[in-house]
């Protein structure tokens, strides 16, 4: 069930909170060659003329190998050819629409293969053939399905016991680009028929369909539907007039409560953003002046129900939950600090397939904490924490403290000691400080004022993925335009102006404006114009 479950969520893995530290979710990213990875016999239920069939596929360094599992046990041959896989796409040497498409891998384990023609496959690695093959059923219900395929035992509330018809013709068309799965068709089975059809809809970003199928099984009380729904609420991802982003919180209690363990992660997720809205972002270039008391116990609460779901969610074994866990316990938000727990926590986290979650949340966690502390507004702690790690040349640790110098937040406004910290923290490459320094050349703080130079450290910190920098350089070159135009205006001894005045409008730099329109002032028809 948890391969189940985690299926769900890397169609919302987009979403992190932080850009340092916490909130820490399932990769998009895929190592730059995965062939060797798909190694080994892996097995798939997939629908294929009005049947659902068991497909076993053996890789190896030749290729592949495909057999059909006949309900005696005999194995098929269903045709062999090259693969190959890198970054997120696989290429064979089959015929259209199995020659290519996408994968992504949900551990080592579990791959979902999407093939040219939009049809999609579960494949699960096989550890030893010796399991006993199962003969066809003529008919059986979500839960026995969910059980036989997985040893998930599915609580006796949960909803999806309709009759599934695994064989037959009635409905059971393979999905393609257009079309969600027939209700009696599913491609996994400890899922629901309509969260099923909701996760081939959000593969091809069919969001309308998703919002439907996902209700329709958040109407019966099916939890993985409810987190489905808050999951699009969440990532601004639902259709519109459907609703906004804070009634994610229902649909991800109402799952939570189930005891729906993405449910409670996301919930996590959410009150943990709601306490950063109310405390203060981390983002460069935002002033974090520390808020009233009042607020800040607003913030304080909505962190104690963030960690209090984490501890749910990591206690079913969800290594997400734990990473962020951990960070909350080391820097004291939400609750007191448990360094111990904290590192009992990281060493769950360790045993992760999942080697982005393992290096985000292990390898550096005094730095995570601190940021932790810093965005959560515990800034006296984020302050101690840096200068502690800055003694010791911690480039992000350096970042902190010139940011924290830079905007006056926890310590004195000082740019002269901003400025020491931002360069060192420059040195080593740090994009958040290659910003703060940006800043401060663009607005003559601490520095005499240098456009180029500004523009230039926008630009290396933009290129490796510092986006409010980005920003920044887009606003600058589109000042810049701008001012180019009124100076080419100014050049011409004023006769833009002088236009614009005998035609009866106000000159605002390069326009000329008429009764509250836009005009050419050496347009005959529209100077004449009494409007």
């Amino acid at each position: 069930m948890a391969a189940a479950l985690a299926r769900i969520r890397v169609h919302f893995a987009h979403f992190t909170l932080v850009a340092l530290a916490i909130i820490l979710s399932a990769p998009f990213a895929h190592a730059a060659d995965d062939t060797a990875r798909f190694y080994g016999t892996w097995k798939a239920y997939v629908p294929m003329n009005g049947q659902t069939i068991t497909l076993i596929s053996i890789h190896d360094e030749n290729g592949f190998q495909n057999f059909v599992r006949q309900p005696n046990g005999g194995d098929t041959p269903a045709g062999q050819g090259t693969f190959s896989a890198a970054n997120g796409k696989y290429k064979t040497s089959a015929g259209f629409p199995n020659d290519g498409g996408i994968y992504k891998f949900l551990g080592n384990d579990t791959v979902i293969c999407t093939n040219m023609a939009g049809q999609v496959a579960t494949w699960k690695r096989v550890e030893s053939e010796v399991e006993q093959p199962r003969s066809p059923k003529s008919s059986i219900d979500a839960n026995t399905a969910a059980h036989d395929t997985t040893g998930y035992v599915p609580p006796t509330t949960r909803p999806g016991t309709e009759r599934l018809n695994p064989g037959g013709s009635s409905g059971n068309a393979p999905p393609d680009a257009g079309n969600a799965p027939a209700k009696g068709t599913f491609l996994d089975a400890s899922l629901s028929p309509e969260v099923n059809a909701a996760l081939v809809a959000m593969n091809r970003k069919d969001y309308n369909t998703a919002w439907r199928e996902f209700t329709a099984a958040a109407q019966k009380g099916d939890a993985d539907g409810q987190f489905g729904l808050g999951a699009m609420l969440f990532n601004h991802v639902n259709p519109p007039g459907t609703g906004f982003y804070a009634q994610c919180e229902k649909w991800f209690q109402m799952s939570a409560n189930q005891g729906n363990m993405r449910g409670q992660e996301y919930l996590g997720r959410y009150y943990y953003a709601s306490g950063v809205s109310i405390a203060g972002g981390i983002n460069p270039g935002i002033n974090n002046a520390p808020i009233p008391p009042a607020l800040q116990a607003q913030a304080e609460v909505q962190f104690k129900k963030s960690r209090e779901w984490f501890e749910r969610s990591s206690q079913q074994g969800d290594l997400y939950s734990a990473a962020n866990l951990a960070i909350m316990l080391d820097a004291g938000v939400g609750g007191p600090r448990d360094p111990q727990r904290a590192v009992q926590l990281r060493a769950q986290v360790k045993t992760s397939s999942d080697k982005n979650l393992v290096r985000k949340g292990t390898t550096d966690p005094g730095n995570l904490a601190t940021t932790a502390a810093w965005q959560s507004g515990h800034y006296a702690d984020a302050i101690a924490d840096a200068q502690q790690s800055a003694a010791k040349g911690d480039a992000n640790a350096e970042a902190l403290l010139g940011k924290a110098y830079y905007e006056g937040v926890g310590v004195q406004r000082n740019y002269a000691t901003a400025l020491m910290w931002i360069n060192k923290a420059v040195a080593q490459g740090n994009i958040d400080a290659m910003f703060i320094l940006g800043l401060m050349y663009e607005h003559a703080r601490g520095v005499n004022q240098n456009i180029p130079k500004s523009m230039d450290l926008f630009d290396r910190a933009a290129a490796k993925g510092q986006r409010w920098a980005d920003m920044e350089a887009a606003g600058m070159r589109l000042q810049g335009e701008s001012d180019k135009v009124a100076a080419e205006a100014r050049k011409h001894g004023g006769v833009m102006e002088t236009a614009c005045a005998t035609a009866g409008g106000v000159s605002a730099g390069p326009e000329c404006i008429k009764g509250g329109s836009n005009i050419d002032p050496f347009n005959a028809e529209q100077a004449a114009s009494p409007y």
